[in-house]
């Protein structure tokens, strides 16, 4: 029998394997793993407002990109102290200029100012249209409009600084409601950004750089205007409607079965409304007057005075009126930059007169009374009935009393204008 342990090779072979065993046991064995220790609730707190600095950094490098790529829309209007919006070519959109606004302006972008004068200014209208005398760096906004935004999207309100810099305000998109704003039902854009008097004329633009709306004063409150709503707004100015406020301060109507039957003439476009200080008052003309003739061309219906209007702001127009049972002649002559800013000419010199009120206030006005369907509201002050000064008693005797069958023209002032009102 073999003497395997007397064998070399035998032995040498078992420690081979038992070497090998151990290896593959050390392998296999489980590591100690070294114990973690606690972190406390303070770090915990500090790396996660570093993580949140980290990330508000990012973003404001982000919108701060985004918003320096946005300044080419933008302009300061230093008169108005508003921003304003590069709309196209030369034509800056403002804000509704006020009463009494200069003639020329002075735009600020960036290091380079300049000259502006009015284009297009309607009484009451929310917007306004400066012509610039150069359009080197503006880039245009109603070519970058956007689509519906999104509920929780980010936008940018951005605005011009006096300085000439650009300012930003970065927030979430909400809605987009229906609001009135001037002679219009409007779409408003709802974001989570705080509106104030210093953001008038500013833009919101969603981060594509697409122009969403613009901050324009709405009665009494700011509101985000949408672009489609402007395009309203700068369509209805271009129509008769809008030069004829621009020009003579003046709206026409024409005259239906009602009208046609309370006043002496069925031919003829009916004055309805007269500005305080426009080219129309200064004329004589008051609502109620019918306009048969405009530059000797005989008139009897808007359609047909529609072609006879300049399209310029200046020159003067002769026409002809029935009042009552009279025949007139006048003289409308409209003013270079628009009569809205020469309006109460008592201010160049330093003085601020105001008329005595006159007529007698309404003082409420009832929701579904004939006063209130016909246009009448509270605040209104009657001057004249059919044409003809009225008592206190008068007045509210002949409010009461009036009917379909034996209907009354009221003649109202209403803030800075005179409207008629033919009622029930």
């Amino acid at each position: 029998m073999r003497d395997w342990l007397s064998d070399k090779r035998y032995l040498a072979l078992l420690v081979l394997i038992a070497l090998l065993i151990l290896l593959v046991g050390s392998w296999l064995r489980p590591r100690r793993q070294t114990a973690e220790l606690p972190v406390s609730e303070a770090e915990r707190l500090r790396l996660q407002s570093l993580t949140q600095q980290r990330n508000l950094q990012d973003f404001t490098s982000y919108f701060e990109r985004v918003a320096g790529g946005l300044g080419v829309h933008l302009v300061r209007i230093k008169e108005a102290s508003a921003t304003g919006l590069v709309w196209e070519g030369a034509r800056v959109i403002v804000p509704g200029l006020p009463r009494n606004h200069p003639s020329d302006f002075t735009l600020h972008i960036d290091n380079a100012e300049f000259r502006a004068s009015p284009a297009l200014v309607v009484p009451q209208l929310p917007i306004s249209v400066l012509e610039s005398s150069s359009s080197r760096g503006f880039q245009s906004v109603a070519g970058a409009e956007a689509g519906a935004p999104k509920s929780g999207m980010w936008v940018l309100l951005m605005t011009r600084q006096e300085d000439g810099s650009t300012g930003y305000s970065p927030g979430f998109f909400s809605s987009i409601s229906t609001t009135q704003c001037g002679d219009l039902t409007v779409k408003e854009i709802v974001s989570s950004i705080p509106l104030d008097t210093s953001k008038l004329g500013g833009g919101l633009f969603d981060l594509e750089g697409h122009f969403l709306g613009m901050i324009l004063q709405c009665g009494q409150r700011l509101a985000v205007v949408s672009t489609a709503s402007l395009h309203s707004y700068l369509q209805m100015a271009s129509r008769p409607e809008g030069r004829l406020l621009q020009n003579y301060g003046i709206r026409l109507s024409d005259l239906d079965s009602r009208t046609s039957a309370h006043f002496p003439t069925d031919e003829g476009v009916l004055v309805s409304e007269v500005w305080k200080g426009s080219p129309a008052e200064r004329a004589g003309l008051v609502p109620g007057d019918i306009v048969t003739r405009w530059e000797t061309v005989p008139v009897r219906k808007m359609e047909e005075l529609n072609p006879l209007l300049p399209e310029s702001s200046e020159g003067v127009a002769n026409i002809e009126v029935v009042r009552g049972r009279r025949a007139l002649k006048m003289k409308l002559e409209a003013v270079s930059g628009g009569w809205w800013s020469r309006v109460g000419s008592t201010a160049a010199l330093g003085l601020q007169i105001e008329p005595p009120e006159a007529g007698y206030l309404i003082e409420s006005a009832e929701p579904g009374s004939p006063a209130q369907s016909a246009g009448l509201r509270a605040g209104d002050r009657v001057m004249m009935i059919d044409g003809r000064a009225v008592s206190r008693l008068q007045a509210t005797q002949a409010l009461k009393t009036a009917t379909a069958e034996k209907p009354i023209y009221v003649l109202v002032s209403r803030e800075d204008k005179t409207i008629g009102v033919l009622l029930p």
